[in-house]
C-alpha cells in the first residue's frame, strides 16, 4: 500500500510544480497581493498553509516530532516555498515508512482546537493531500480574480 500512496504523492508533487511554476513565471509578485474576495489572504499564504498542515499533522501530530513554528511571512519567494515543500517530501517518505504496517491503526494525539483525536496514518495522509488540492483551488481562482489565466493543475493535465 506504501508504494501506491507515494506513487499518488508523486502526482500530487507534480501538480504542485506545475502551481509553482505557473506563479513563478506569470504571477511572480502577485504572489504577496491580497485578494479581498478571500478575506485579504495572498497565494503565498495559501502555499504555505498548506505545507504547514503536512508538518502539523503529519509530522507533529502523528510523528511527535517537536514542533517548529512556520512564519508564513519567512517565505517571501517561490524558491523559499519549494525548500519547504521539500521538507513536505521528505516527511511524506518517512511518515509512510514508519507508518507502513499500521496505515489503519489509530493514532491518538492532542489538537490545538479539538482536544483528544483519533485518526488512522491513511486518514491523515488523505486529509493533508486533499486539503492541498483544496487550496489549490482556491490559489486558481485567485489568479483568475487577479487577471491571470491559470494553466492545467490536475493530476491529470491535457
Amino acid at each position: 500500500m506504501v508504494t501506491l500512496l507515494l506513487k499518488q504523492y508523486d502526482l500530487i508533487r507534480g501538480s504542485r510544480e506545475v502551481v509553482l511554476s505557473f506563479i513563478e513565471n506569470q504571477v511572480n509578485e502577485d504572489l504577496h497581493t491580497p485578494v479581498p474576495a478571500f478575506d485579504g489572504k495572498t497565494i503565498r499564504y495559501f502555499l504555505v498553509h498548506n505545507a504547514d498542515c503536512y508538518l502539523h499533522w503529519l509530522a507533529y501530530f502523528a510523528l511527535k516530532q517537536p514542533e517548529k513554528e512556520i512564519y508564513n511571512e519567512d517565505f517571501k519567494t517561490v524558491d523559499l516555498i519549494r525548500g519547504l515543500y521539500g521538507k513536505v517530501d521528505e516527511l511524506i517518505t518517512l511518515f509512510l515508512e514508519t507508518f507502513e504496517s499500521t496505515l489503519d491503526v489509530p493514532v491518538i494525539g492532542m489538537h490545538n482546537r479539538c482536544g483528544e483525536v483519533s485518526v488512522t496514518p491513511l486518514q491523515l495522509f488523505t486529509h493533508v493531500t486533499t486539503h492541498e488540492f483544496h487550496h489549490k483551488g482556491q490559489m486558481m481562482t485567485m489568479c483568475r480574480l487577479l487577471g491571470y489565466t491559470p494553466p492545467d493543475t490536475d493530476v491529470i493535465r491535457f
